[in-house]
């Protein structure tokens, strides 16, 4: 299984509706082209591997780096209501806590390291539409062959 495939399971056992590729400085263009339907998504940013060369042996770190968003169907003139984190925050919060799990059950994760760790985050009225949800980030030891 490829890197990509293991996300694409993942992102398809978390419930969100789409995967999708983008980095911030593009990411109010890319936003334009989805309806609302197609909301909750799970944002990838194209990830980065660093590796350690040891004893002929080559260990990868997965830099991994995204959001799980959902759009809201209204205006919100105070989006800092508390009502928004049961509604919008922590289903996405949940998405990516099943993204992550299920990611790191997949064959391309390193057998050999036991902790990872992983941070998720509120992103609240995040840029230029109503979107709503999490940003993530994990560093994953990634399997590779013996050299």
């Amino acid at each position: 299984m490829t890197i990509l495939e293991a996300i694409q399971e993942a992102t398809d056992a978390s419930g969100a509706k789409g995967l999708s590729f983008a980095n911030l400085q593009e990411f109010n263009a890319f936003n334009d082209s989805f309806a609302f339907e197609e909301y909750s998504r799970n944002v990838v940013v194209p990830f980065k591997i660093n590796y350690t060369f040891t004893n002929n042996r080559v260990k990868g770190i997965l830099i991994l780096q995204g959001w799980m968003i959902t759009r809201i169907n209204q205006d919100t003139n105070d989006w800092r209501s508390v009502q928004l984190e049961p509604d919008y925050i922590n289903p996405m919060r949940e998405q990516a806590v099943k993204f992550l799990k299920h990611l790191l059950s997949s064959d391309i994760v390193d057998p050999e390291i036991e902790n990872v760790t992983a941070t998720i985050t509120p992103e609240y009225m995040w840029l230029k539409d109503h979107l709503f949800g999490v940003s993530y980030q994990a560093n994953i030891p990634i399997s590779k062959m013996v050299c």
